[in-house]
Formats: C-alpha cells, sequence, structure tokens
C-alpha cells in the first residue's frame, strides 16, 4: 500500500493527511488520481505561474538529469535532500531537506515516465524561505507539476512548469517562483551547449 499527503484543515491551518492509493500502473502511475488544486487557509491566496522552455537537444539530457524524486542536484547548491520515505518514483514517496535556508517537506502525488515524455507531481508542506535577492516569501503550502517532452521527433526538448502557492502576497509568490525555475532550466541546458529553441523545429 502507498499513501501521499492531501491538504486538509483543520482550525484554519493547512495540514497534510495520509491517503492510501490504489493499484500502481507501471509501478509509476498513481490511482486514483490525487488532484493539485490547492484550498488556501484564511487570509492567503492561491497564485499560479509557468515557467516554460524549448531547447534543441534530445529530451534525454533533461531527463537523465530530473528522472529521480529522490535526486535534487539538478537544482544546483540551493537544494539539499536530507531524509527520504518510500520508494523513489513512487507516488506516495516522500523527501524533505533544506531549500535556500528553509526546511521543506515533498510528497510525490503522480508520476509517469515514457519514451517521448516524464511528468511528475508533487505537494509541499508550508515553507517560509529567501531567494538571493528577493523578499521573504511565506508559502501555506504548493503543488508543482513538471513535464520534459520530446518535439521536433527527438531532436528538442520541451519543459514546463506549473507552480501553485498558497501566499498572502500574489505578486511576490508569482516572481519569486518563476526566478527560481528561470534560474534553474537555462543553466542545465547550458551545461551541454543546447540553444534555446526560438521558432519551429530545426531542419533535419
Amino acid at each position: 500500500m502507498h499513501f501521499t499527503s492531501v491538504p486538509l484543515y483543520i482550525s484554519g491551518l493547512l495540514i497534510f493527511s495520509l491517503t492510501s492509493f490504489g493499484t500502481l500502473v507501471n509501478a509509476a502511475v498513481s490511482d486514483p488520481y490525487v488532484p493539485n488544486d490547492l484550498p488556501c487557509p484564511s487570509g492567503s491566496h492561491v497564485s499560479f505561474n509557468q515557467n516554460k522552455y524549448a531547447f534543441i537537444a534530445p529530451p534525454h539530457k533533461f531527463v537523465d538529469l530530473t528522472k529521480d524524486f529522490f535526486n535534487l542536484t539538478w537544482y544546483g547548491n540551493i537544494a539539499l535532500v536530507v531524509n527520504t520515505t518510500g520508494t523513489d518514483n513512487v507516488p506516495g514517496a516522500t523527501r524533505a531537506g533544506i531549500f535556500s535556508g528553509a526546511h521543506y517537506n515533498e510528497t510525490l502525488t503522480m508520476y509517469a515516465k515514457h519514451p517521448d515524455i516524464l511528468t511528475w507531481s508533487y505537494y509541499g508542506a508550508p515553507i517560509t524561505f529567501t531567494l538571493p535577492g528577493e523578499p521573504t516569501l511565506v508559502s501555506f503550502g504548493y503543488t508543482e507539476t513538471f513535464r520534459i517532452q520530446s518535439i521536433c521527433n527527438g531532436q528538442a526538448t520541451y519543459i514546463d512548469v506549473l507552480t501553485q502557492s498558497c501566499s498572502g502576497n500574489q505578486i511576490d509568490n508569482y516572481n519569486i517562483w518563476y526566478t527560481f525555475h528561470d534560474s534553474v532550466f537555462p543553466k542545465i541546458a547550458a551545461t551541454f551547449g543546447a540553444p534555446v529553441l526560438a521558432g519551429d523545429c530545426p531542419d533535419s
């Protein structure tokens, strides 16, 4: 039996209760599906942002780095995993550690890997953190969904990140999550010289 965290409220506080998963399909996809919508506590608001990228490089370049939920080294020195529970890449697994000096705790809720696409989602418990050069953000819980997909018959890769987070400041919330992800994927692409795909697919 596998478990995941589902946000609930008690006395106005966002908490995470354990809900059992049903049968796993291909040891990677959870059933029943766990939604990513966030109910936010009183006095806070949900904020949504999307980062999206396209690079001229085969998808395995990005998938090989990011495919393991228990590994965050591709985030750089800003994130560290110090504790895990469950089985890597199986919904219900958790990871905890340090993110920009703050303690985080995240639970994998969906993971699906196919030859042409990798996608995963997770819940994050409330966290207060400060990115370099940014104001401190108080998040009362968040969800993120990542997608890394082959395009142009494998010549290029499309990446998007969908983040929903509860906070008392929607502008800071949007800007900080966007800025963080925007500092990650272009740097990864630069490590193997992948240029931005600015238009249509490159000539074969």
